[in-house]
């Protein structure tokens, strides 16, 4: 029961950050597809150079000031 009330408020907390970033998006005219594009081109390149939780990158935009903030979580280097 306890895991299923922590999935149901993880949920409601995803669905929140979405709408906040569509709301946003909507305010700075940048679409949700535009910030997935983004947010897949950003990971591509971070990929790069290290070993990123794909599943786990979130990209948030605020409005004022306009800012692009990116939570990246990193396992490691890669070796070159």
């Amino acid at each position: 029961m306890k895991s299923f009330l922590r999935e149901k408020r993880r949920s409601a907390g995803y669905a929140r950050d979405r709408m906040k970033l569509l709301l946003v998006s909507e305010r700075i005219e940048c679409s949700p597809q535009m910030i997935k594009m983004l947010k897949n081109d950003l990971v591509h390149t971070v990929k790069k150079y290290v070993t990123i939780e794909e599943d786990e990158v979130r990209i948030q935009i605020s409005q004022e000031p306009p800012i692009l903030t990116a939570y990246i979580p990193v396992l490691k280097k890669k070796d070159r």
